[in-house]
């Protein structure tokens, strides 16, 4: 005779076994922080008076502690990007870190991720897009010889220390900036 307790005990374990089983086969979801930045000339570090303007959604993924940008530029080129920069590993579009949310002219920043200058750049009618998908950030970091490892460039960017920069040929310190801010739903 078979106890009909030990028989329900029996059928959950093995449910308890199934989902487990389910859960350790599935791959852990990443998290994902989405940014989003807007650029112009008359904002600090960049006050070049500049009528180019662009937008972008930056997206760090904290698992794989990659980066992407995807980046809409209206009234610059590919060819209005600073030559220099564009044949460097760095490229010409750049996220600098500050020591505070005060980005003028005379506060310290330092380099902390470059979007180097390739296949993820393409020209559009009024401009430029770029695409980079899962740049890691420690590839980036050794680039421009970084200090700031991964969890103080992603607390930096949660706290409004970090500004997109685009350095052209008419402005070889940047052309357009804006702040990298969290985005927020719908942005």
């Amino acid at each position: 005779m078979v106890d009909a307790g030990c028989g329900e005990i029996s059928m959950m374990m093995r449910v308890i076994l199934a989902v487990a089983a389910l859960l350790t086969a599935s791959p852990a979801l990443a998290k994902e922080l989405v940014f989003r930045a807007t650029l112009r000339g008359d904002t600090p570090s960049t006050t070049t008076g500049s009528k180019a303007s662009g937008a972008a959604r930056i997206v760090v993924d904290t698992d794989a502690k990659t980066v992407d940008v995807n980046l809409n530029v209206v009234g610059l080129k590919p060819e209005d990007l600073r030559a220099s920069l564009v044949k460097a590993p760095l490229g010409p579009i750049h996220l600098h870190l500050y020591g505070s949310t005060d980005h003028g002219p005379n506060s310290s920043a330092s380099l902390v991720l470059p979007v180097p200058y390739g296949q993820a750049y393409s020209a559009t009618a009024s401009g430029f897009q770029v695409r980079m998908k899962a740049y890691p950030y420690a590839t980036g970091a050794a680039v421009v010889n970084t200090s700031a490892g991964f969890d103080e460039f992603v607390s930096s960017m949660q706290s409004g220390k970090v500004v997109l920069n685009i350095h052209t040929n008419r402005f070889p310190d940047g052309e357009i900036s804006g702040d990298v801010v969290p985005a927020t739903a719908g942005s």
